[in-house]
């Protein structure tokens, strides 16, 4: 799983970054066209480890700090700072079946004992504790200040070494370690969550260099491009509209060539992120075939939101973008990009939020050559396809107090058969949703509901609310229905309001 990338950031769906290992995935595979997550990273991990929704989880919210005083008014179980005891993982269940369970990467799912990766069901793991952290090992730096990261191997805590460390190889690196000393005469179940490409934009060097130049021709441009290029490869409907660039962004050529040249790095740097990642990709699919079990693993990738319209501006003094004391993110100017050619990014549940590019390959099961699918489907969708495969056909029914799980297999789509129809329901921070059939019904906090036609009209230009009435008021009618079976609670009393 990618952290905080967007729908068209991979070359297999419409990107100018370089991701062979990815397209070699999807061309070996399939590839869904309208797949979601949850609009953030912690609500989306919580959702992908549990497949439920994530106020069900006890995440409704964010599990950090900065979020204590929503929490306390929350004063709900659906809203606290770590994944909830009473939802059983996906590594839980499966590790009870008899599988190996491996972690490596970015957890955000509790900062404590006993909430990290080894006590909610993986049996080795190397993590980040926490949420965002530089790639070089220093971990958080605001107000010019800098303390270490949050790290654990496995039940103890890990501090990573001040020289030749970087993140998106060094989780790479444990992957592989693990696979190679995996007994394989039974199964495996492994969880590799990059932090790659989320903020602060960090890459070596030669990777940047790779890209400089590429996106001197603006925003604009490439937001074009890679419409043009989803079209062509049959991801989205021509006959769909590319959403327009954010109000609060000026078009291109408005910037002055120092501003212009400025974007440009932001964007070589998040390029050589994204490329950084999908090297190491290649390099544990390179290891599944080398140890003869690519076959028969399933391998399945995807990102937990939209692009971060985020720039936490943390910088040490003197610090040069892309090095190992800067930590700047790209802000709205590039999040737009990286989530064309829909509207809003992360955090909202407008398209460019919640889509996420997602493929899946599996040689033993279904040879697709480069299929896409195009049914609905969500993260809570996963865990009912990892226990299908693991022969658990009836989720939670052995725990007689566990919450039943919210999706549906995977399995039939793999095949090439049509998915079990169900709605799809999100809320975060007030941003709200409800996808069901060819409907979708959408607001951002606090403005009224709109009603669009997927189908028809997936970049949500053209709000039916006027000429649907009815449809809007029975889809509202179940989100609510919905919320208050989840736990959801008013955002306009809960949230922070200084």
């Amino acid at each position: 799983m990618a952290d905080d990338m967007g729908f068209s950031d991979i070359g297999s769906y419409g990107s100018e970054v370089e991701t062979p290992s990815l397209d070699r995935l999807a061309e070996a595979g399939i590839r869904f066209s309208q797949f979601y997550n949850a609009a953030r990273c912690t609500p989306t991990r919580a959702s992908l480890i549990t497949g439920l929704y994530p106020h069900q989880a006890g995440l409704g919210h964010m599990p950090d700090f900065y979020a204590d005083g929503i929490r306390a008014r929350a004063s709900s179980p659906s809203y606290q700072d770590h994944l909830s005891y009473e939802s059983r993982t996906v590594a839980e269940r499966l590790r009870d079946t008899g599988y190996a369970t491996y972690m490596t990467g970015k957890w955000h799912l509790g900062y404590i004992r006993p909430q990290w990766p080894v006590d909610r069901g993986f049996d080795r793991s190397f993590t980040t504790i926490e949420g965002a952290f530089n790639y070089y090992g220093y971990g958080i730096q605001m107000a010019g200040e800098v303390r270490d990261p949050q790290m654990a191997l496995d039940d103890q805590p890990y501090s990573p070494p001040r020289e030749g460390f970087f993140t998106t190889d060094a989780f790479t690196d444990y992957a592989i370690q693990v696979l190679r000393e995996h007994d394989p005469s039974g199964p495996f179940f492994m969880y590799v969550a990059y932090n790659a490409p989320h903020w602060p934009l960090q890459a070596p060097p030669d990777d940047i260099e790779k890209y400089r130049g590429s996106y001197r021709v603006g925003w604009d441009q490439i937001r074009t491009e890679r419409y043009e290029r989803l079209k062509d490869l049959g991801l989205i409907d021509p006959g769909w509209e590319l959403a327009p660039r954010p109000e609060r962004l000026p078009p291109w050529e408005d910037l002055s060539p120092a501003d212009q040249d400025e974007w440009d790095l932001e964007m070589a740097i998040y390029a050589a992120q994204i490329e950084r990642m999908d090297a190491g990709i290649g390099r544990i699919l390179a290891t599944l075939e080398e140890l003869g079990m690519e076959e028969n693993t399933l391998v399945v990738f995807l990102s937990d939101n939209g692009g971060a319209a985020e720039d936490p501006n943390g910088s040490l003094e003197g610090a040069v973008l892309g090095e190992r004391d800067s930590f700047e993110g790209y802000g709205l100017r590039g999040a737009h990009v990286s989530s064309a050619p829909f509207r809003r990014t992360k955090r909202f549940t407008h398209e460019g939020g919640i889509a996420t590019p997602f493929i899946a390959r599996w040689p033993a099961a279904f040879q697709a050559g480069g299929e896409i699918r195009r049914d609905p489907a969500h993260l809570i969708d996963l865990a009912p396809t990892f226990l299908e495969i693991a022969g658990v056909s009836t989720p939670g029914a052995a725990d007689a107090e566990a919450v039943a799980l919210e999706g549906t297999s995977l399995l039939p789509a793999f095949r090439g058969e049509g998915l079990t129809e169900h709605p799809i329901f999100w809320e975060h921070e007030g941003n709200r949703g409800l996808r069901r059939g060819r409907w979708k019904l959408v607001s951002v906090f606090p403005d009224e509901w709109e009603l669009y036609d997927m189908e028809a009209d997936r970049t949500e230009s053209h709000d039916l609310s006027e000429e649907q009435p009815e449809t809007r008021a029975d889809l509202i009618a179940e989100w609510e229905r919905w919320a208050l079976r989840v736990g959801v609670r008013p955002w306009d009393e809960i949230r922070d309001r200084n």
